[in-house]
């Protein structure tokens, strides 16, 4: 053995310089670990986007990705009297699986355009509710992404309770995908809405892979509680040093929103930091209350800019 492969003096051993750095990230790319991503297809404003968004990341990851198209079929109306089903509710039918098997051979097109390993899944919807579908297909998958339309409040509506069902039932982060924006992923720089929740604890989880990719990540908390600053740092301790463990170069940021909701602090520094992506946890506080009363995850949903990656 050579006596020389040791060093001697044990200074020699440690750069002591770098203890504090985050560390070295891994050679693989992180995002190999989004292995099968799942993108949501309800033929709303925003589908497109949500599909390049989609298949970048999974050629980038070299993974696989599976388009579920929704097709909410038309439900009879019961008829006692009625023996046999309405021979133009069954043309109806027919015509609509026509259409769908068009538009799964036009996405398969593009997705081989593309370079994208992946698949088209057609889920009809008869005596199912077609987020519920949705999600239960979303579970087979590492994420799933949802696009948002921005000019129709009806589609918004129709989106949002295709992620709303996907995020709270299928298990699997979602990614929202805004009509109109870059949608550049990895991301450059992120944004983390922070709480001591399972929600944001499970977010942060979720988004290791783009987190770790980014060039900088901001930890975001809003409101914290009125102690010193040296206390509430103490508190996310954890989460900077696991975040720098898995090598991501982490800020932290306390602010508070006054009378402004969380959501919009939450965008004002996304937009300060000139972030492409925001992860924050999602329905921490039970969908019908958020729905009666708004909340974050809502208004995230509604109103941001840029992609954001919930996780309930």
């Amino acid at each position: 053995m050579n006596e020389n492969m040791f060093p001697q003096n044990p200074d020699d051993a440690l750069d002591w310089h770098t203890l504090g750095e985050p560390a070295r990230k891994h050679e693989a790319d992180p995002l190999t670990r989004f292995r099968d991503i799942a993108v949501v297809v309800a033929h709303l404003p925003g589908d497109t986007l949500a599909i390049t968004c989609a298949g970048g990341l999974a050629r980038r990851a070299g993974g696989h990705l599976h388009v579920l198209q929704m097709l909410a079929m038309p439900v009879e109306a019961p008829d006692a009297w009625a023996l046999v089903p309405d021979p133009a509710l069954v043309e109806r039918y027919a015509e609509l699986r026509a259409k769908a098997a068009r538009q799964a051979r036009d996405m398969q097109h593009r997705l081989s355009a593309m370079c994208v390993q992946g698949d088209v899944l057609t889920l009809e919807a008869l005596c199912s509710a077609p987020p519920a579908m949705a999600a239960a297909a979303a579970r087979r998958a590492d994420l799933a992404v949802i696009g948002r339309p921005a000019t129709s409040p009806s589609d918004a509506s129709i989106a949002h309770a295709y992620f709303a069902g996907v995020l709270l039932e299928s298990g699997r982060p979602v990614l929202v995908v805004p009509e109109g924006t870059s949608a550049r992923m990895p991301p450059r720089r992120a944004v983390v809405g922070w709480s001591d929740t399972p929600e944001a604890t499970r977010a942060a989880h979720d988004a290791l892979p783009l987190l770790e990719s980014a060039e900088a990540v901001d930890i975001v908390v809003v409101n914290a509680p009125k102690e010193p600053v040296e206390a509430v740092e103490q508190s996310v301790e954890g989460l900077l040093t696991h975040l720098r463990h898995h090598g991501v170069r982490t800020e932290l940021t306390l602010c508070s929103s006054g009378r402004s909701p969380v959501s919009r602090m939450l965008l004002e520094q996304a937009h300060r930091k000139q972030a492409q992506l925001i992860v924050v946890g999602g329905y921490g506080h039970g969908r019908m209350r958020e729905w009666a009363l708004g909340g974050t995850t809502r208004e995230l949903f509604h109103d941001s800019p840029i992609p954001v990656l919930f996780s309930h």
